[in-house]
């Protein structure tokens, strides 16, 4: 299911501090609660799950590759981002990297895919991909 071929074993702290600071460098709105990152191409990007939300928002550019990392910390999550059919298992204690590179621009929605928890239904992100053409 994982299609990652690279993958590490952190602390979920220190997954974390890698993910506030992502925010704090490239944060360029707020959607209520949510910062919305626009990192640059060919960076590392960061996604959190936790209980339950996938923090924060993302906003890719359209034809730039990235190195998607992904890491819960708290419970195993799902990420499946959809309306792609991208599946991969998430565990706290392991940092899973994708390399992405969005080919269509548009609103893509996240869901959790393996049951977490009372509020598992509400578990939801976004990416955002935008074409700079």
């Amino acid at each position: 299911q994982n299609l990652s071929n690279e993958a590490y074993r952190i602390q979920p702290a220190q997954y974390a501090a890698k993910v506030d600071q992502m925010i704090a460098d490239h944060t360029v709105r707020q959607e209520g609660a949510f910062p919305v990152v626009h990192p640059p191409p060919g960076s590392d990007v960061y996604l959190m799950g936790r209980v339950y939300m996938w923090w924060p928002m993302l906003e890719l550019e359209k034809g730039q590759s990235y190195r998607l990392h992904l890491s819960s910390i708290d419970l195993q999550h799902g990420f499946s981002l959809q309306p792609l059919n991208i599946n991969i298992q998430v565990h706290p204690g392991y940092e899973m990297v994708v390399n992405v590179t969005p080919t269509t621009s548009g609103t893509f929605g996240i869901v959790c895919n393996e049951y977490c928890g009372f509020g598992h239904h509400t578990m939801t992100g976004r990416i955002y991909v935008v074409d700079r053409t």
